[in-house]
Parts: structure tokens; C-alpha cells; sequence
């Protein structure tokens, strides 16, 4: 009896170890993304003139996908890693277009990215949305980029 209940403990503990691993494997790829995003909105703000330029992500989609699912089956982490890749694919597109006068004249007056996940995982693009000043850059759940975000972003103005 007294190995059982030893034993049981041990899988226990094991087992809240390995999820606050996981917590922190997670907590490190948001802070690694948010890094990589804050750098490309830096590149844009020298490109194309703003005046301020803030960064605001919401990882709450994040905790509800079934990454299970996701293209290649990528754990949590990962898959948050590569979402800030796809941020600063998304704004390197931003950059290219600030090389036009019209879309720089614009894009300046972006104050802030306001970043989510969409609820939907199975929704493949990114969709862009410009409320007053604030640019809502709504992703997809894998962070996969697209050949189609310069265009989805350009409809913005179009």
C-alpha cells in the first residue's frame, strides 16, 4: 500500500511539472514572438513614418486551439513561435508598401496593431481591419504566412 501511494505521488508530481513546463516553454515563444513583432513594427514605423507605432497581442485564442490538428501536428509552443514570424511577414509586406508615396501616406497613420488568432483554426489567412488609427491584424491559428497577405493588406485602402 505505502509503494502505491508513493508511486502515485510520484506521477503526480511528474505530472505538474511537465505542465508547468509546458507553461513556460509557451510563456518563453510569446515573449520570443512579441520580440520579433515589436522589431518589424520598429522597421515599419523607420519606413514608413509613424509617428508611434504600438504592438498589442492577444495570445487568448492561442489556449483554445486543438493543436492536434495544426499543419505537421506542432505543439503549442512552436505554433506561437510562428506567429511572430508571421507578424513580421505581414509588416515586412507593410514596409514594401510604404515604398509607395499613396500607401506611405496612409500607413503613417497607423498608430498601433491591435493582433489576435481567429477563432476559426481552420481559417487559412490573415484578415486586416482599420479602425480609426489601429490597424487589427486577425491571424491564422498555425502561423503559416500566405502569398495573399500583401494583397489582403492593400484591400484595407483599396
Amino acid at each position: 500500500m505505502q509503494i502505491i501511494k508513493f508511486f502515485m505521488a510520484a506521477l503526480l508530481m511528474f505530472s505538474l511539472s511537465a505542465y508547468s513546463y509546458a507553461g513556460i516553454k509557451d510563456k518563453k515563444a510569446q515573449k520570443e514572438s512579441e520580440l520579433t513583432m515589436n522589431t518589424a513594427a520598429s522597421e515599419v514605423k523607420s519606413a514608413c513614418g509613424n509617428a508611434k507605432l504600438d504592438v498589442d497581442i492577444d495570445w487568448t485564442n492561442w489556449d483554445q486551439y486543438d493543436y492536434s490538428k495544426m499543419s505537421g501536428k506542432a505543439k503549442k509552443a512552436t505554433v506561437i513561435s510562428y506567429t511572430g514570424n508571421l507578424v513580421k511577414s505581414v509588416l515586412d509586406e507593410m514596409v514594401e508598401l510604404c515604398k509607395d508615396a499613396d500607401y506611405k501616406a496612409e500607413l503613417a497613420k497607423i498608430s498601433s496593431f491591435k493582433i489576435s488568432g481567429k477563432k476559426d483554426q481552420k481559417d487559412r489567412y490573415v484578415a486586416f481591419s482599420l479602425s480609426d488609427t489601429t490597424l487589427n491584424i486577425t491571424l491564422n491559428a498555425d502561423g503559416i504566412t500566405s502569398w495573399k497577405n500583401a494583397k489582403l493588406l492593400k484591400a484595407v485602402w483599396e
